[in-house]
């Protein structure tokens, strides 16, 4: 049954040993800093940071790309990172491509059962576990690596304190939960399911089609991402979240990198001025109306093409 998801990984593992064999020794420069693993799902108030260059770097990230089980003392659903950059005197774009797709091959795979054991999207990590191992981290192991065949003019690293996530879910999706919830309540509290707040929650969409699609926002953790120039102009080519060291090539003229700090909670309370405005469906459940079209309309053009830098790079992800 998990057959091919363990060919998969198979096949990811050989090549990323195949690819710490060959990339240390294009190294010219690099710096990466090594982040404390949390040991419970919160993030700390503070998080203190550990510069490390030259051959420590090298090995430390040797470890990193091949590391996907949690390790001792680290609580389930965190993640390690190691945000950083190296910059090459060869690319290695087209192996780190390959690395990539191989990650996808294993998301396929885990995907191709869970549709085959008619499972709901939730249980992806769970089956991932049963084919790789108890203490298999899914970011971890699916994590794209990024590479940039260019030489940047600046990289700048810092905290993203206040991100959210967007995700999609349908209304007939939300009365289901609702139901359910109200359900519980009344059971367990001894109520009419009418005196219930998850049935008056019910009655707020009384007017909504089932097929009517909602934006559910949920905050991400404070997390280290890196921002990079390539072009003259002021805006950034690229911004990536800084989950492992990425790759650049060496350049006629050496940049300038402004480096990750150490993370202060109590210093970073401002949130972003530009956050988006959306019409709130429910009180308190982060459910909002979706306006596609003006996201659409907002989404910016993928300024590393316009730069003309070939890469792993698109838009926002991972």
């Amino acid at each position: 049954m998990y057959e091919e998801v363990q060919g998969a990984f198979a096949r990811l593992q050989s090549a990323l040993y195949a690819f710490n064999l060959t990339w240390p020794d294009h190294v010219i420069s690099g710096v990466v800093w090594h982040l404390p693993l949390l040991t419970e799902q919160r993030t700390p108030d503070t998080i203190q940071v550990e510069r490390l260059v030259g051959q420590e770097a090298v090995e430390t990230t040797q470890m990193a790309l091949v590391e996907f089980e949690r390790d001792l003392g680290q609580a389930p659903g965190t993640v390690m990172r190691l945000p950083g950059y190296f910059v090459v005197s060869e690319s290695v774009l087209e192996k780190v491509r390959q690395i990539n797709a191989l990650k996808d091959e294993v998301a396929a795979a885990i995907e191709k059962l869970r549709l085959e054991l008619n499972l709901v999207p939730a249980a992806r990590p769970r089956l991932m576990r049963r084919a790789l191992g108890a203490k298999f981290n899914t970011k971890q192991l699916l994590r794209h690596i990024q590479c940039f065949e260019g030489a940047p003019r600046l990289i700048t690293f810092t905290w993203a304190g206040h991100t959210t996530a967007t995700g999609r879910v349908s209304t007939a999706k939300v009365r289901e939960t609702l139901q359910a919830s109200a359900e519980a309540r009344a059971s367990r509290e001894g109520l009419q399911i009418e005196e219930t707040p998850e049935y008056l929650e019910l009655r707020t969409l009384v007017n909504m089609a089932d097929t009517e699609v909602l934006t559910e926002r949920k905050s991400v953790a404070p997390h280290p991402r890196a921002m990079l120039w390539f072009t003259d102009s002021s805006r950034y080519d690229a911004m990536i979240h800084a989950n492992l060291p990425m790759f650049v090539m060496a350049g006629e003229n050496t940049f300038e990198v402004r480096e990750l700090k150490n993370f202060d909670r109590n210093a970073r309370q401002a949130k972003r001025p530009d956050e988006k405005r959306r019409i709130e469906v429910l009180p308190n459940r982060d459910l909002f109306l979706s306006n596609r079209r003006r996201e659409a309309e907002e989404i910016s053009p993928n300024k590393v093409e316009e730069a003309n830098v070939a890469s792993t790079y698109r838009n926002t992800e991972y």
